[in-house]
């Protein structure tokens, strides 16, 4: 059962190129270590710290935590229902939704190198601009897209796409957002199944609403 609770935030994870980069802003890794105190011996086992943090904020029931990567270069807000899981490092930060049928929806921020590509044109056709039906992405060796859809939900923060991804078997439905940041250039990726994308479409909407690129 915990496997299949836990299939769409691996999936979500695997999607992640080789030159990714970021770091969480220093000051508010200190800060939220002063806040506990007791697990200061164990910072040097976690990849994601700040994440590792927030994960046991919230478990104590802490809402609406403001979340700032002054490196990746944005904020956001972080309400209690989108928990936050560790990640291996700091250019990956995100959680899951409530589960729904015993399946959990991830919305995933992955930072990249600018330096990595030309523009964020090139970027964008990196993750999912210039594939078409049938193509495997630069980024996996397992996947072929099977739709790719320009969405206007999220005109003001950057370029969105609605993208169902064949993996072995399993067909997931996406959201990818494409944003430039002042340091890096960032992909948002919800990922979910036919069954949930249209459910959780508007908790990815109230995330973003209260997102902000630096």
């Amino acid at each position: 059962m915990k496997q299949t609770l836990r299939i769409i935030i691996i999936f979500a994870f695997a999607l992640i190129g080789n030159n990714s980069f970021g770091q969480t802003d220093s000051t508010l890794v200190e800060k939220r270590a002063q806040k506990l105190d007791s697990l200061k011996a164990q910072n040097a086992k976690h990849g994601n710290l700040v994440a590792y943090l927030y994960e046991l904020e919230q478990i104590s029931g802490i809402d609406n935590i403001e979340h700032t990567d002054s490196i990746s270069g944005y904020s956001l807000v972080i309400p209690l229902w989108w928990k936050i899981r560790e990640t291996p490092n700091t250019s990956l930060f995100g959680g899951t939704f409530p589960a729904i049928d015993e399946i959990e929806n991830a919305l995933i921020f992955k930072a990249f190198n600018k330096s990595e590509y030309d523009n964020i044109k090139d970027f964008e056709n990196w993750v999912i601009g210039e594939y078409k039906l049938g193509d495997m992405p630069k980024w996996s060796n397992s996947h072929k897209v099977l739709l790719k859809k320009e969405l206007e939900e999220f005109n003001e923060i950057g370029k969105s796409y609605k993208v169902q991804l064949m993996w072995g078997t399993k067909l997931y439905h996406c959201c990818y957002i494409i944003v430039e940041t002042s340091n890096t250039y960032l992909w948002i990726d919800f990922t979910a199944t036919r069954e949930t994308y249209d459910l959780n479409f508007a908790k990815l909407k109230d995330i973003m609403s209260k997102y902000k690129t630096l």
